[in-house]
């Protein structure tokens, strides 16, 4: 883990557990803006039923952002006939989850990364050996998609955290 994201997960975890302000109500947990890697200014807002990505409970929590692997992995579960579950991170192991979302990116821009070194070394081999041919891109591109597609073994999805205004 980052020492950045580790901090910051720390820092969560003392906030949650510190009492609420005589007269007011439980603030909910803050959390890291994404993007930015900075804590909103205001509590979280948008609370859902439904299974908790890392304890697997039935709770309210914060859902988790469609996206492309979101929308696939649903719509496998619906033809495969299976329950549809809404997968929310509570804010119990909110902390835990930004900091797995945030290792997660950080290895997808690494892999990207190591995708475009290796497309340059296959047209860079091309152009050495003075056989620099069309059909070079091919493997050149599968190489790189597969490369692209590894980090997603270990894939952690965003969580919608919204602000009050």
């Amino acid at each position: 883990m980052p020492a950045k994201g580790k901090q910051h997960a720390i820092w969560l975890a003392s906030k949650s557990s510190s009492s609420p302000a005589k007269g007011k109500a439980p603030a909910a947990v803050p959390a890291l803006d994404g993007k930015a890697g900075r804590l909103p200014s205001k509590a979280p807002s948008r609370l859902e039923e439904g299974i908790c990505i890392l304890c697997g409970g039935e709770k309210k929590g914060f859902p988790a952002k469609k996206d492309l692997a979101i929308s696939a992995a649903r719509k496998m579960r619906s033809l495969l006939k299976m329950e549809e579950r809404r997968t929310i991170a509570c804010e119990r192991c909110l902390p835990t989850c930004l900091a797995k979302r945030a290792k997660f990116e950080h290895e997808k821009r690494n892999y990207i990364i190591v995708a475009g070194v290796f497309v340059l070394t296959v047209v860079a081999g091309g152009f050495y050996f003075k056989r620099l041919e069309g059909w070079l891109a091919v493997p050149a591109l599968l190489g790189a998609a597969i490369i692209l597609l590894l980090p997603y073994g270990k894939y952690f999805p965003s969580f919608e955290i919204s602000e009050r205004k």
